[in-house]
């Protein structure tokens, strides 16, 4: 298990310094803090165990998700380099890229009128509508592994 370091609002946390967990229950328990308080912004999360880079050490990586607590959806916007892929899976890009989690094809997407940020101006795709549920696997995945989470397309 490895910690990740969760930027988010709450309370007299205005998401300028990290929240860190380091346990599942930990996880979740933010998990439902982030879901009891309005989020003015997407939630920013970085795994520590990721490398840094340049000068300021800042992560290689970025995992971003949006949520729609009325709906019980969210969705997530990664970045990061090659390596940030599990052994085995391929990508075109040449040094970092983004992606946007999709349910997989065994998944229930969940159609609905709700928009999701990836940034104040940049609207998610509806189909990267995920349920919670698949949201908080995907963020447990990638607490374990440090990877971009396989248990989305």
């Amino acid at each position: 298990m490895h910690g990740l370091l969760i930027y988010y609002f709450s309370g007299d946390n205005r998401a300028d310094e990290p929240v860190t967990v380091d346990s599942e229950v930990a996880l979740d328990d933010v998990l439902s803090e982030i879901l009891a308080n309005p989020q003015p912004h997407p939630t920013v999360v970085y795994a520590e165990i990721r490398p840094t880079i340049g000068l300021p050490g800042l992560p290689d990586h970025q995992l971003k998700f949006d949520l729609d607590t009325q709906h019980h959806v969210g969705a997530v916007h990664l970045f990061g380099p090659k390596d940030f892929l599990e052994a085995g899976v391929t990508s075109g890009a040449d040094d970092t890229t983004a992606w946007i989690a999709l349910p997989r094809q065994t998944d229930t997407w969940v159609p609905s009128d709700v928009t999701l940020y990836i940034d104040r101006d940049t609207e998610f795709p509806k189909e990267a509508t995920l349920q919670l549920s698949l949201l908080r696997e995907l963020l447990h995945e990638f607490m374990r592994t440090g990877k971009r989470p396989i248990c989305v397309g």
